[in-house]
This record gives structure tokens, C-alpha cells and sequence, in this order.
């Protein structure tokens, strides 16, 4: 009789946990899906932040100053790259 009463019991604390961690999955959504205009606003700021500190100092050093088609030119090249290696990272990770 004893192993049943185990079962039962072991069943019982287990429909507990289920119940617990249903409870607390609903409280405790992600801040980004709670929050998301300030995560929106903050990445902005990022991207911001980062666009304009390149761009001072690419005017600093004058690597492309009065030559924007290079620019432009090293800025595709750049893209081009990165995407060729972000699809055969990703083909790799497909095998």
C-alpha cells in the first residue's frame, strides 16, 4: 500500500509545481514585451549614439572627406561581406 500512497502523493506535488509555474508564467513576462516603447526609444539612442560617432570620427582622421562615392562604396562592400558571411553561418548551423 505504500507505494501508492508515494505515487499519489509525488502526483499531487507535481500538479502543484504545473499550477505554480503557470501562475508565475504569466507574471512574469519579459520586460522588452512589457516595456517596449522604452526599448524601442533606448535602441534608437543606440543606433543613434553609434551612427554619429563613427561618422566623428571618420571626420576626424579625413580618411573620406570630400570622397562620399568611396564611402558609400566601402559601406556596400562592408554589407556585402557581412551578409555573405551571415548565410554561410547560417547554412552551417542549418547541417
Amino acid at each position: 500500500m505504500e507505494p501508492k500512497i508515494e505515487l499519489d502523493l509525488l502526483h499531487h506535488v507535481e500538479g502543484l509545481t504545473q499550477e505554480l509555474d503557470k501562475s508565475m508564467e504569466k507574471s512574469s513576462r519579459s520586460a522588452l514585451k512589457r516595456y517596449p516603447l522604452t526599448f524601442a526609444l533606448l535602441t534608437l539612442f543606440g543606433v543613434l549614439a553609434v551612427s554619429d560617432g563613427l561618422k566623428g570620427i571618420l571626420k576626424d582622421l579625413g580618411i573620406f572627406e570630400g570622397h562620399p562615392v568611396v564611402l558609400v562604396l566601402v559601406g556596400l562592400l562592408i554589407l556585402t561581406i557581412t551578409g555573405t558571411l551571415y548565410k554561410k553561418l547560417g547554412e552551417k548551423k542549418a547541417h
